[in-house]
């Protein structure tokens, strides 16, 4: 083989070595090129999915909700509970704290029953308004107005009267929404403490709405004696499950004797 033909083979040799290179790097950039295409892209379909799948989830949400409201319109007015709970510790649905102990207290303390209705009647209200300022267009809107009264029955232990207070203002309020969770606080105040003894007090509440009434009988025991105070809740501050105590002995002790006084 002579230096001509050496080097004629030795320049094709590199070519053809050129070319697969070329061709090799060609298929990198491509699939590296692909796979950060469809990388790129996942991202933004996923977020495409999960915005379908809460927008779907809401969907039934308010689905189920009108079959809710359906089902609670043929609800007969009632309480689905309730409980006696200490003075100024309600502050919202399900936020209180009971009244220790359950159904006795002192002469001269103020007696407040927590309701949970159910079934009362939304009645709907067309709201009329301007906005914009200078370029203000009329526009309305449907609120719904829930309406109650109670009746207070004392009677002593053998259920004879003696004292009936009607047409108290329990709940008057303008909602947005068919509002079906609300706390009823029924306040009973001796202004003249009660005797020594036992009781029932019946209350009976009306839905100005609907018209319907139901009635809570409870048996209460006036004791001078009694040291009363409110159920401890859980302290989730703190790692021991320690409880929040109730109402200092000593603050109990000097409401007692002012009460006496």
């Amino acid at each position: 083989m002579n230096y001509r033909t050496f080097l004629t083979m030795t320049l094709c040799s590199l070519v053809v070595l050129s070319i697969s290179t070329s061709f090799l790097l060609s298929s990198i950039l491509q699939t590296s090129f692909a796979q950060s295409s469809s990388s790129s892209s996942t991202p933004e379909m996923s977020l495409s999915q999960g915005e379908g799948q809460a927008g779907n989830q809401l969907e039934q949400l308010d689905v189920d909700r009108q079959q809710y409201l359906s089902t609670w319109n043929n609800t007969a007015f009632g309480s689905q509970f309730d409980v006696f709970i200490a003075e100024g510790t309600q502050s919202g649905y399900g936020v209180y704290r009971e009244h220790l102990p359950a159904n006795v207290f002192r002469p001269g303390e103020t007696i407040v029953l927590y309701v949970e209705p159910v079934g009362f009647g939304h009645q709907p209200i067309t709201d009329a308004s301007t906005q914009d300022g200078a370029n203000s267009t009329a526009t309305s809107r449907t609120l719904y107005w829930i309406n109650m009264t109670v009746d207070i029955i004392i009677s002593d232990s053998s259920g004879s009267p003696l004292q009936t207070l009607e047409d108290l203002p329990a709940a008057s309020f303008i909602s947005h929404k068919q509002n079906t969770e609300f706390p009823l606080e029924v306040t009973l105040t001796q202004e003249e403490p009660f005797p020594v003894g036992d009781y029932i007090v019946t209350y009976v509440v009306h839905d100005e709405v609907t018209g319907q009434s139901f009635q809570i009988d409870k048996r209460i025991t006036i004791d001078d004696n009694a040291t009363t105070g409110a159920l401890p809740l859980p302290d989730i501050g703190n790692d021991n499950n320690s409880v929040q105590p109730a109402l200092p002995e000593q603050q109990l002790e000097e409401r007692s004797q002012a009460l006496q006084t």
